[in-house]
């Protein structure tokens, strides 16, 4: 891969550096500080790995965790909101594609316990209805495209529940 923006971070996907986005940010701005850290990190070796936390922690040691550490996004943000009882910002997202659902099923690796509380989110949404209904198809389906890296009809079947 390379760079990216993970976090409202520019982060390098190979040795895991961030440099902080001064938002609001111009777009002439946010391209030159794009290519610029690109250019930079060009060259890294692969030696980044996400790092994971110990399931003996504590689910208040889980979150600090996932909110310092983790892939985050609208709707894992969302999630956390609902799950946690803790407003991030005011957000209301789904996961809209593979990639999305794949931040959702990051958090629930680092918070496991939170599986059994996907039912409160049915409240927020039809769409998060369909979704929650069908989780456990979701989770296969990305774990199978985790491994293969080949697309399995998620993407479409997500688009059928309303995505």
């Amino acid at each position: 891969m390379g760079t990216t923006i993970r976090n409202s971070k520019l982060f390098c996907d190979k040795c895991g550096q961030e440099q902080t986005i001064p938002f609001p940010i111009a777009i002439p701005m946010m391209t030159a500080m794009t290519e610029a850290f690109g250019k930079m990190h060009k060259k890294c070796k692969g030696t980044w790995v996400q790092p994971e936390i110990e399931q003996t922690k504590s689910l208040n040691e889980k979150m600090m965790f996932w909110l310092s550490q983790g892939e985050r996004g609208t709707s894992s943000e969302t999630m956390f909101q609902k799950l946690s009882g803790q407003n991030l910002r005011a957000y209301n997202s789904h996961p809209c594609d593979p990639d999305d659902f794949r931040r959702c099923y990051l958090l629930l690796k680092t918070i496991p316990e939170w599986k059994e509380e996907l039912f409160k989110l049915k409240e927020l949404s039809p769409v998060w209805s369909k979704l929650v209904d069908n989780w456990d198809k979701l989770t296969e389906m990305l774990e199978e495209q985790m491994k293969t890296r080949k697309a399995n009809g998620m993407y479409e079947l997500m688009e059928s529940l309303g995505c």
